[in-house]
């Protein structure tokens, strides 16, 4: 029986993207892989035989790079094409970065970031984004720096699973932040003012987590909640307010891409990255 179209945000997001820790070891493999197989690839990550359920194995399951090509596909950075990876522009400035950047210059290619994680659409011709139904116009990473800016700089999980993730269009968005809003002020049943949850069960926040790394562009233009004040709520830093602010501005036409490919070379297009003259 077919699957039915999806009508909220899915949990199809399995790894983050991240400048920090060992998710960067991910990151920097990746964006040093153009040409290169996925079996290739899956001989360059990180592998611990400790951790892996395969007893006899050698390097990770391929699920692994299907995962993280997922997260860097959807930032824009790269996709695969006849087996193998291709960088979009994108994807090659960030590299040249991972070995430069710093909190402070840091905001300089997180804006041209933002810039295309504004462009990024749910329903698109990924295998996740052809899920999704065809009233489906969202532009989730821009719609949920809006919803930050509109609520005083800062979203909790809750606030993003109950109702930012069921919004279908600008319309819904505008209705979700005055939910929450709503929520803030006065309390009462989160069922009835924000709406049933999207992501249920014990791992529902490991669903929420990949969404916001791409929306933080690897926790370099948003804290973390876990580095908040109050530990709950995913702030914007006044380093980025402005960058940010700039970004969610953008009014992108929703569109059908014939490929893959051409898709996430249009996010990457939309950093209006300076062109290299080296």
């Amino acid at each position: 029986m077919p699957e039915e179209p999806r009508v909220i945000w899915g949990g199809s997001l399995h790894s983050t993207l991240s400048f920090y820790d060992g998710p960067a070891e991910n990151l920097k493999v990746l964006l040093e892989s153009e040409g290169l197989t996925p079996d290739e690839i899956l001989d360059k990550l990180p592998f611990r035989s400790a951790r892996s359920r395969a007893v006899e194995a050698t390097r990770p399951d391929g699920k692994r790079y299907r995962d993280l090509r997922q997260v860097y596909q959807t930032a824009g950075l790269l996709y695969e094409e006849s087996e193998r990876v291709r960088l979009t522009e994108l994807g090659r400035v960030t590299s040249r970065w991972l070995a430069l950047w710093n909190e402070q210059n840091i905001v300089v290619l997180g804006r041209h970031a933002a810039y295309a994680l504004a462009a990024a659409q749910l329903r698109n011709p990924t295998r996740a984004g052809q899920k999704y139904a065809a009233d489906m116009e969202v532009f989730p990473f821009a719609f949920i720096w809006r919803a930050m800016l509109a609520l005083r700089g800062k979203i909790n999980s809750d606030e993003l699973n109950r109702a930012i993730f069921a919004v279908r269009n600008e319309r819904d968005l505008e209705n979700a932040i005055a939910d929450i809003r709503h929520y803030r002020m006065y309390g009462g049943d989160p069922d009835e003012v924000l709406g049933p949850e999207t992501e249920t069960g014990e791992n529902k926040n490991d669903r929420i987590i990949p969404w916001m790394s791409i929306a933080s562009f690897g926790w370099t233009i948003i804290n973390d909640k876990s580095s908040g004040p109050d530990g709950e709520h995913y702030t914007i830093p006044s380093r980025t307010l402005t960058l940010i602010r700039e970004a969610a501005r953008a009014r992108h036409k929703h569109r059908d891409f014939d490929s893959v490919g051409e898709y996430v070379e249009h996010i990457s297009a939309a950093a209006a990255l300076p062109r290299d003259l080296r």
